[in-house]
């Protein structure tokens, strides 16, 4: 009875921490909900950095974890406005990226070293910045700054822990700050024009008296319906490209104008992914890889030894909770198709190792890509229609 009370207790404690709807930000707000986010996951990569902090980075990880679930949960960025749900999503994305982060600094046993940085692209990045710094923080400035780059660098580069991380080349070498910048201005503003016309191509393709609700057209018979609803699927997936590269040029534009990184900090984002002849290597290499690190220190690698090449399936089941809770972002609960998407890719990955494993072959060539795309397009089917359910009244974060 003691242990019902009690747990029904918390139950009541956590559940009076989190509003039933969310708190239009404000100034207070910031401060006293975001703010702590914040510090908290800069003094993890401070942390992070130095040897012999693994028991304080375990200490500080449940405070930072829990400011990331209640900044998450209860703040509003939408400011009440339905279309501007977005936001609300992009918080959700961010906060889990935080939590998956501090919790992979905390588990880390070596200290992260900072590689120094090229001059110019036709350098290396893995010439050793220093030594893991010591104890007495004979280096304070420089760790304070290596911590601030650490919490934009989401792919590691110039650092020790992203070796195994694929980072595509560049088609054309920039060497000039000022250069880059204004071309990836230029690409900005370009890849906006561009969303917008594929936004124009999907209200064009959108089933006549869905009201946004659904990919599917009853009015078709079967074939030309899911043939329909697969062109919405891959102009669905040519907006989330285009999206993350308009984001993603803009971040660079901003980098190097304001902070003064180098080109070489910023290679392109996606590696020709529309010619994948596998999903291992859609996954692995050809789509971004901004998650990567934190889906496999916390979801693949711990289930190698039970799993063995199997494992990766892990990740993909990380992958799939992180979109749900992008979904939960806009506050229209959560679909398990959406879940289901990233895990049917884990098991398509799965079934490349254990053909793999008959054969010795690998998956390629002309079949590969026909295996690779049928596979994405089927799937992404009923993501694209979860997506879509979901966000009707909002703009879309694919």
């Amino acid at each position: 009875m003691k242990t019902v009370s009690w747990s029904i207790t918390l139950k009541d404690q956590i559940t009076s921490h989190f509003p039933q709807q969310r708190v239009v930000v404000s100034l207070y707000n910031l401060v006293t909900v975001f703010l702590p986010v914040l510090l908290g996951y800069y003094a993890m990569a401070v942390l992070v950095q130095l040897p012999r902090t693994k028991r304080y980075r375990l200490a500080l990880l449940p405070v930072v974890v829990w400011s990331t679930v209640t900044a998450g949960m209860t703040l509003d960025f939408s400011f009440g406005h339905l279309e501007s749900a977005h936001n609300n999503q992009s918080l959700a994305i961010a906060m889990f990226a935080v939590t998956m982060r501090v919790i992979t600094w905390a588990l880390v046993n070596e200290p992260y070293v900072r590689f120094c940085v090229a001059d110019n692209q036709n350098s290396k990045v893995n010439e050793p910045q220093s030594e893991p710094l010591s104890s007495h923080l004979d280096d304070i400035r420089r760790v304070m700054w290596n911590a601030c780059d650490l919490c934009s660098n989401v792919r590691g580069l110039g650092w020790n822990w992203s070796k195994e991380m694929h980072v595509p080349h560049p088609m054309f070498k920039i060497e000039s700050r000022r250069t880059f910048a204004v071309l990836s201005l230029i690409r900005f503003i370009l890849y906006t024009t561009a969303l917008r016309a594929v936004a124009l191509i999907m209200a064009a393709i959108t089933p006549d008296g869905s009201n946004g609700q659904t990919i599917f057209d009853p009015s078709l018979p079967p074939l030309l319906r899911y043939l329909h609803s697969s062109i919405i699927t891959v102009v669905t997936s040519l907006s989330a490209w285009i999206l993350v590269k308009l984001s993603y040029n803009f971040a660079a534009f901003v980098f190097i104008l304001l902070f003064q990184q180098q080109p070489s900090q910023w290679p392109p984002v996606f590696d020709h992914p529309w010619f994948a002849t596998s999903l291992s290597g859609f996954w692995g290499r050809n789509w971004h890889q901004f998650f990567r690190e934190w889906f496999m220190a916390l979801a693949s690698r711990p289930l190698k030894p039970f799993l063995g090449p199997y494992s990766p399936i892990g990740a993909f089941i990380l992958s799939g909770i992180l979109h749900e809770v992008a979904v939960r972002g806009l506050d229209r609960g959560g679909d398990i198709f959406v879940f289901g998407y990233f895990v049917m890719q884990g098991i398509g990955v799965v079934l490349e190792r254990f053909y793999k494993q008959v054969t010795g072959r690998l998956v390629g060539g002309i079949v590969g890509f026909l295996w690779t795309w049928i596979w994405l397009i089927v799937w992404g089917n009923f993501l694209v229609d979860a997506w879509v359910r979901n966000t009707s009244q909002a703009r879309v974060h694919p």
